[in-house]
């Protein structure tokens, strides 16, 4: 096989597995799974999500949250109203492509973040079968330019 061919493959995989870590260090890398967001965010889309208090969050803002409902876990929807919850933060959240408010109440403990940046249809890349799909291009990528620069070792010595 052609060894350039393949130490294209195996850095490309590479950097389509890793580059939204490395880019976006510091900050939750998320993945849209639903259409509650359409049109502004579509399924697949890859979130970038700062962390943040609440107090510093502002209606409008899209935030990540954990809705603590079985089967929908973390959910990524537009703060639609701020409000004092007998002493404490609250916001009401709503998706955009959702007609009725959401039936939960988002407190302090419940964000996970302020989503401050999405790149449309790049989170498919981290999504689990293409993402173990990469990993297994990488590692039989791997091995196939270890065997190829084995080989070559061999036939020179033996010439």
């Amino acid at each position: 096989m052609n060894r350039t061919l393949i130490v294209g493959v195996l850095i490309t995989s590479t950097i389509f597995l890793i580059f939204p870590f490395v880019l976006y260090h510091g900050n939750d890398i998320m993945v849209v799974t639903s259409d509650s967001m359409i049109p502004t965010l579509k399924p697949n889309d890859l979130l970038i999500v700062q962390r943040t208090e609440i107090d510093k969050i502002i209606v409008g803002d899209i935030i990540v949250f954990d809705s603590h409902v079985e089967d929908i876990g973390v959910v990524a929807h537009r703060a639609i109203e701020k409000f004092d919850d007998n002493g404490r933060t609250a916001i009401n959240t709503q998706g955009d492509n959702v007609n009725e408010a959401d039936t939960w109440t988002v407190h302090d403990e419940d964000l996970i973040g302020k989503v401050t940046e999405h790149i449309s249809f790049v989170g498919i890349l981290l999504i689990e079968p293409v993402r173990y799909t990469l990993v297994a291009v990488i590692i039989i990528t791997a091995i196939s330019l270890f065997k190829e620069i084995t080989s070559e070792t061999k036939l020179k010595k033996n010439k």
